[in-house]
């Protein structure tokens, strides 16, 4: 999960998945003989197996002279068709990822619910092929050459959110979750599935959360994996990052190897932050696809969005250490590395983005909250872009009913990781204060999204074949999935995130 508001990309890099497809297809045939949707046979990158996509049209607004948009979807076929009156249905994260270019991923972390029931995939509205929200954004050089030291956020940042809305030229209003949560009902009827069994990460819970609560009698299970509350702005992740941060130094202390080669790495983590305050640093390093030199402007709020995103995954974890240790020594390779793997802007429609924070997240902020959230430097920086950006983009802020608690019955399974960057497990326990059916569970040494890495897919599984999390064995989701810290630059080009990773960053 990023919680990002700006539109421009200077700002943004700086605080911010043939006979079984018959079996659906007949299914769908038998009950929607009138409004079938045209399924064609696709592919989608790191996924070998041929899925079936489609699109439905869907009115923009409630006003019928404003028209109507395309919803993509695509179905990952079961194996054997067991259940073809279900399916699972994935909810992307971010807010702004679209679900079907992370097929591989849902493929993944759904493995064995795969064996019996297809995957439904619909690109919420506003990302990936449904009239997909993207603002303009700088390339490379520029990102690492800004300084946003001497830059007038305040004026910059109304000036590129200006751009960014002429572009669009939407009522963003039109995009919040409530809104698009009719959609994912709307392919559910048209493509004959009685029931869906939920399956959100991240931000993905959130709408996951909405669906059930419009659309009850559709859902047979709800799993939600790194759980955003319905009650909280994603301004409270702030200490979540400072908490995962926190947990890593705390490893590296009682770890023998990193503690000898590392000593004192938070006091260093914080004196390079303040040595970064008071002075940015100005250095040249290669372009990672050009290999010419470029300039590159090392300052706080960098440094430590680069620290951040490497909290996601335990292959980028596995390398802070190191970072930090280089760079307090004036070796900013390993950062310029890092920060090359993360482009928000191509991973993130931000116009999409943009409509959540500022219609549901934004306008959750109260004086109590903001002080709060501001103690972390994260969660600071975060409301002073959606301060800036909000204002202007002037999405209608959804019911307050949106903020109560799920009230629900259904059985759900929640999963945190206990290292996440992002939702924490206290998180979950909120979250799940009106649910009378539903099972925690807290995978201690994994970080966001645990569905990529733990067993967890295995007790998904068990849980959507008896829609019950009774007598399942857990015990695995306890097993520790660390990975060895870098002890020296040797690899680090090579140790890139496992490709479900970057999907659950949300």
């Amino acid at each position: 999960m990023n919680s990002i508001s700006n539109c421009s990309n200077r700002l943004i890099s700086i605080v911010m998945m043939p006979i079984l497809m018959i079996v659906s297809i007949g299914l769908y045939a038998e009950n929607n003989q009138n409004n079938q949707p045209k399924l064609t046979p696709c592919y989608m990158e790191g996924l070998s197996d041929r899925l079936m996509c489609g699109s439905i049209a869907q009115p923009l607004s409630d006003d019928p002279s404003e028209g109507e948009i395309d919803i993509h979807f695509a179905v990952i076929p079961a194996i054997k068709p067991s259940y073809p009156a279900e399916a699972v249905l994935g909810f992307a994260g971010g807010p702004g990822q679209g679900a079907i270019d992370l097929a591989r991923v849902f493929n993944h972390n759904l493995r064995f619910a795969r064996e019996t029931r297809d995957i439904v995939l619909v690109d919420q509205r506003g990302t990936g092929y449904s009239h997909q929200l993207q603002c303009d954004s700088d390339d490379l050089k520029t990102q690492f050459a800004f300084n946003d030291m001497i830059a007038d956020l305040q004026v910059m940042g109304a000036e590129d959110t200006q751009k960014c809305k002429a572009r669009l030229n939407i009522d963003l209003s039109h995009f919040t979750t409530p809104v698009a949560a009719k959609d994912f009902e709307a392919v559910r009827k048209a493509l004959g599935y009685k029931g869906f069994h939920l399956y959100g990460v991240s931000y993905g819970t959130r709408i996951a959360q909405e669906y059930m609560r419009q659309f009850p009698n559709a859902v047979l299970t709800s799993t939600l994996d790194g759980v955003v509350p319905m009650q909280q702005s994603l301004a409270a992740i702030g200490g979540a990052v400072d908490g995962s941060l926190a947990a890593l130094f705390k490893r590296c202390e009682t770890d023998v190897l990193c503690a000898a080669h590392y000593p004192n790495l938070a006091h260093n983590f914080n004196a390079l932050l303040t040595q970064l305050e008071q002075q940015p640093v100005q250095t040249q390093v290669r372009h990672p696809r050009t290999n010419d030199l470029i300039d590159f402007t090392i300052t706080k709020m960098k440094f430590f969005s680069a620290i951040r995103f490497a909290l996601y995954g335990h292959a980028q974890r596995a390398i802070v250490p190191m970072l930090i240790e280089k760079a307090l020594n004036g070796n900013y390779l390993p950062l310029a590395g890092m920060m090359a793997n993360v482009d928000l802007t191509q991973s993130l429609a931000m116009g999409m983005h943009n409509a959540i924070v500022c219609g549901e997240d934004w306008p959750r902020l109260t004086t109590q909250t903001r002080a709060q959230y501001s103690k972390s430097y994260m969660g600071k920086a975060m409301i002073a872009g959606l301060d800036i950006a909000c204002p202007i983009l002037n999405v209608k802020a959804v019911d307050e009913a949106f903020y109560l608690p799920l009230k629900t019955s259904t059985p759900t399974l929640l999963l945190s990781g206990g290292r996440d960057p992002a939702t924490p497990a206290s998180w979950a326990e909120l979250a799940m204060v009106e649910m009378t059916n539903a099972t925690h569970l807290v995978a201690p040494t994994a970080t966001h999204g645990i569905g990529s890495q733990t067993c967890a897919p295995k007790i998904i599984a068990k849980f959507i074949d008896q829609q019950s999390m009774q007598d399942i064995d857990t015990s695995c989701i306890n097993d520790a999935n660390d990975k060895s810290f870098f002890m020296n630059i040797n690899g680090v080009a090579v140790a890139n995130s496992h490709p479900t990773d970057a999907a659950n960053k949300e």
